[in-house]
């Protein structure tokens, strides 16, 4: 066994994000089946949040273990200490994509409406659209209006999926270290 390459790693980590996105798409249509009261909402929130940091954690935390029982059995001199940080750096970067797109839509191209579409790409940004993006209502007759709930949307709110993709790096160096100095033992924890 020996230490696995960057690019796997960040390939992997990638589909995690991707796993986490799917699976908060998911979770969020199945919530909003009880209503999108403000209540939901925040369950929805603190679900998905916990399931795609979870699986962001999850990655590295693996790697973290794996590199352990390769210093300790000679096959690796050291642990290399910042790689977690560059990846989910990279990591970040590609999650953020959408966002990024949805922003310069918003700055830029107010005409075209990709808050439809960026939901669904980016599942674990759902929960927060339907929490602090209002919903275009109309008195007119639904199939001939012209509101969009992209108009009500905020310069704010890609900013602040921005803020929240941006704790994949330490979420992802923490499950590094957790991994590395096997904090998460249920052995240790128990009998401490």
């Amino acid at each position: 066994m020996k230490r696995r390459p960057f690019h796997i790693l960040l390939l992997k980590g990638i589909g995690y994000i991707v796993l986490g996105n799917v699976m908060c798409l998911i979770m969020t249509m199945a919530l909003a089946m009880f209503g999108l009261n403000l209540f939901m909402n925040i369950l929805s929130i603190l679900c998905c949040s916990a399931v795609f940091f979870m699986l962001v954690f999850t990655v590295a935390w693996k790697d973290g273990c794996d590199e352990r029982s390769l210093v300790k059995h000679g096959r690796v001199e050291a642990p290399l200490k910042y790689r977690w940080i560059l990846i989910g750096s990279l990591m970040f970067l590609a999650a953020a994509i959408p966002t990024i797109v949805l922003l310069l839509n918003k700055l830029f191209f107010p005409e075209a409406d990709t808050l439809f579409l960026y939901r669904f790409i980016s599942g674990s940004a759902y929960p927060f659209v339907n929490t602090f993006i209002p919903t275009a209502e109309a008195n007119v007759d639904a199939w001939h209006t012209t509101l969009r709930q992209f108009d009500n949307m905020s310069v704010w709110f890609p900013v602040l999926m921005l803020v929240y993709y941006a704790l994949i790096p330490a979420v992802t160096q923490l499950g590094y270290y957790m991994g590395y100095h096997d904090k998460l033992n249920a052995d240790k924890i128990m009998y401490k």
